[in-house]
């Protein structure tokens, strides 16, 4: 390799002095191989891009490429409502283990995201079928520019791989396994085998003075089949707020009734009791609650002191 340095003849150096300009001397080196390109003409770097190296089978990759693209469109999961794909933590911690806000009709996807397990999940679900009917598939709607009606099939293989192989969070970990308490599906209250009338979804159960009613409960339980669940009781009380614990006793086991629910499609109801009210009378108020224990929530209470008041009302009967 050898420099060559070009000299500027005197008239043309005084020139671009008296001009305003300094001198420019140019240093070049001859070197093998092609000439390199100023990669930057006009101050615009126009070198392409770095090959994208997101691995689409982690939280991390399928949220830059599918969730935040795609799914957190204004009006959609953009914090408004679960699952909230703003960021990579919003996703994981509103998919993983969280329970949905719509279920299925035969009541199969109970969680949006069930590590392992993505023939389990919801999500995958969601991005497939019309849930109910109803609801339409995921995304519901796209921007102009979005290629994903192109690349759908490979973004379903990439969410079912990655939760397939454990759902891991943004530092490669599995989540650690939980297990959430029973959670209720829905509460009927019959006599002579038709559901007592409700003034309001919450509203308590409207009967008559000296009728029995039959006590039918849906559950739902994340690890535990509802037909094995332990302990499970019932207490009453003419007070919400004080129930006596001589009052306890247990619950039949089936056979189940298919019924309406809180959410009004159709719910199994498995656990019963056959309630005595022939000693209450004219606007009488009778709460009820069940105490219930799976494989790892031992005597969970529902409703207990931290549910909301309207799901008191909910297990209650009004005579009339």
């Amino acid at each position: 390799m050898k420099s060559i340095i070009h000299n500027t003849p005197f008239n043309s150096l005084k020139n671009l002095i008296l001009g305003g300009f300094s001198l420019v001397m140019l240093v070049a080196c001859e070197s093998e191989g092609p000439d390199i390109k100023n990669p930057y003409p006009n101050g615009k770097d126009t070198l392409p891009r770095a090959k994208d190296t997101w691995n689409y089978r982690t939280i991390q990759g399928l949220h830059a490429g599918l969730f935040k693209p795609t799914c957190a469109n204004s009006g959609c999961h953009d914090g408004n409502f679960e699952p909230d794909f703003r960021t990579v933590e919003s996703s994981y911690y509103s998919l993983v283990n969280q329970p949905v806000t719509k279920p299925d009709l035969g009541g199969k996807f109970g969680y949006r995201v069930v590590p392992f397990s993505a023939s389990n999940s919801m999500l995958p679900h969601r991005m497939t079928v019309d849930l109910n009917g109803n609801s339409g598939i995921m995304p519901l709607s796209l921007e102009s520019n979005s290629n994903y009606p192109l690349e759908k099939d490979s973004w379903r293989v990439r969410l079912n791989d990655w939760i397939n192989a454990g759902a891991k969070d943004w530092l490669g970990k599995v989540p650690v396994s939980v297990d959430f308490p029973p959670q209720i599906l829905g509460v009927q209250f019959l006599v002579n085998g038709s559901p007592l009338f409700r003034a309001g979804k919450y509203e308590a159960a409207q009967i008559g003075v000296g009728q029995s009613p039959e006590i039918w409960v849906s559950l739902s339980d994340d690890n535990t089949a509802i037909s094995n669940l332990k302990n499970v009781t019932i207490n009453w009380s003419t007070d919400p707020s004080k129930f006596d614990a001589t009052n306890e006793v247990p619950m039949r086991a089936g056979p189940a009734k298919n019924m309406n629910g809180l959410l009004g499609s159709g719910c199994e109801y498995y656990w019963n009791y056959n309630y005595n009210g022939s000693k209450h009378i004219e606007n009488d108020v009778v709460w009820f609650r069940i105490t219930v224990s799976d494989s790892k929530n031992t005597d969970y209470t529902i409703p207990n002191s931290n549910s909301m008041f309207l799901l008191k009302t909910y297990f209650a009967i009004k005579y009339k």
